[in-house]
């Protein structure tokens, strides 16, 4: 019964995280345990239950007599993250970029030559593919399991922002120029060019974030 309990749960908390990532459950939008347990044919406790650790982890808020909803960032948070993100990548990349193997190289290199070609708007899905890719390769070459958690955490609690920057014109082609050069740095395996261009392609992002439209007022915490 235990295990089953434990299965059930775990489903449920993947399940409902997964639907905040993929942005079937907006930012600030209010979730019903009645209507997850309908949708997820699973039962309100365990629904119960991965709601607690959702807002444990920080993905979503309950307000006493008002409910739970999916948690919003507000702009001061959003930029926290970046500037974390910001001092933990360009580290990582400068490591990375001693300890890339040839044919991991190689691999990346034919993927970013083949998405060039194509065209990266036009294959958002595989842009996305590739990003995840790049970047958990550069974590994982960093050899810090503590970096790599920290950073894979604030890109998926960020995830919305990758896909609404990526509405502004010309930000997917340039952010794989972005990469482009950071891969080249590692190509050279110099370590001091892979973190500022890291550091260039995160500042971008913020800075894209804060070009949207009434940013701070989207992503405001809920009251």
């Amino acid at each position: 019964m235990v295990t089953h309990y434990s299965a059930a749960l775990a489903d449920a908390y993947q399940r409902i995280k997964r639907g905040i990532l993929e942005l079937r459950y907006q930012p600030g939008q209010k979730l019903s345990e009645a209507k997850l347990a309908a949708e997820l044919h699973l039962g309100r406790s365990p629904i119960r239950s991965a709601l607690a650790r959702l807002e444990r982890d920080g993905w979503v808020r309950v307000l006493p007599q008002n409910g739970t909803f999916v948690r919003r960032f507000s702009p001061n948070e959003v930029a926290a993250m970046y500037e974390l993100r910001l001092l933990l990548e360009a580290h990582a990349a400068s490591v990375a970029a001693t300890r890339v193997t040839p044919e991991e190289l190689s691999t990346l290199r034919a993927k970013f030559e083949a998405l060039k070609a194509k065209g990266a708007s036009e294959n958002f899905d595989e842009f996305l593919a590739l990003d995840d890719l790049f970047h958990g390769t550069v974590y994982r070459l960093a050899g810090n399991a503590f970096i790599a958690q920290i950073l894979n955490n604030l890109r998926d609690q960020i995830h919305w922002i990758r896909v609404t920057t990526a509405m502004l014109p010309g930000r997917v082609e340039e952010s794989l120029r972005e990469m482009d050069r950071v891969l080249l740095a590692m190509e050279h395996r110099d370590a001091t060019a892979a973190a500022e261009a890291m550091r260039q392609h995160i500042g971008n992002i913020a800075v894209s974030y804060e070009a949207l439209p009434a940013a701070s007022e989207e992503f405001a915490i809920a009251p």
